[in-house]
């Protein structure tokens, strides 16, 4: 069941909390009041940062994508697990996870992800990038770096460049 909202969770934890869990193609059934949403009035509380997260569309097609098959742990360590899901039309999600509660930075190289069972992704001289959270887009050649705060995620949807 999706946590999001509930409890001491950060902003972060929270958002990590639900892509992990689109990550993993796992049906999505609120664990929250929803009754927070709304207004005195009945009206949506469309600045309600728990509601933005759980209404994120780009994670929400993450999680039903048709091929409908979750992710794999690419890669672990104390600090971050990189998880890589397989998506139609030959497109890869990769997910920076920070467990540490301290700043932490990881990369992948995309090459070292092609040669993988569970990756569709098509070899490219270059691949798009854009990270769901932020809108962020950009090419890469073969790595992907990242930074992240504490307990934080960071999710881009990758295709290779036409």
């Amino acid at each position: 069941m999706v946590e999001v909202g509930n409890g001491d969770l950060t902003a972060d934890e929270n958002k990590a909390h639900f892509t992990r869990w689109c990550m993993m193609a796992a049906p999505l059934i609120l664990g929250n009041d929803i009754r927070n949403f709304l207004d005195e009035n009945g009206n949506v509380k469309e600045d309600n940062e728990v509601l933005k997260i759980l209404t994120n569309k780009d994670l929400i097609a993450i999680d039903q994508d048709e091929l409908g098959v979750q992710c794999y742990r690419h890669k672990t360590n104390i600090k971050v697990d990189v998880l890589v899901k397989p998506l139609s039309g030959g497109e890869i999600a990769v997910c920076f996870f920070n467990k540490f509660g301290e700043e932490s930075a990881e990369s992948i190289n995309i090459n070292d992800l092609l040669d993988k069972a569970y990756c569709n992704l098509r070899r490219a001289d270059e691949y798009k990038c854009r990270e769901l959270w932020s809108g962020e887009e950009f090419e890469i050649q073969d790595t992907l770096s990242v930074t992240l705060a504490p307990h934080s995620v960071k999710i881009y949807r990758i295709k290779a460049d036409d």
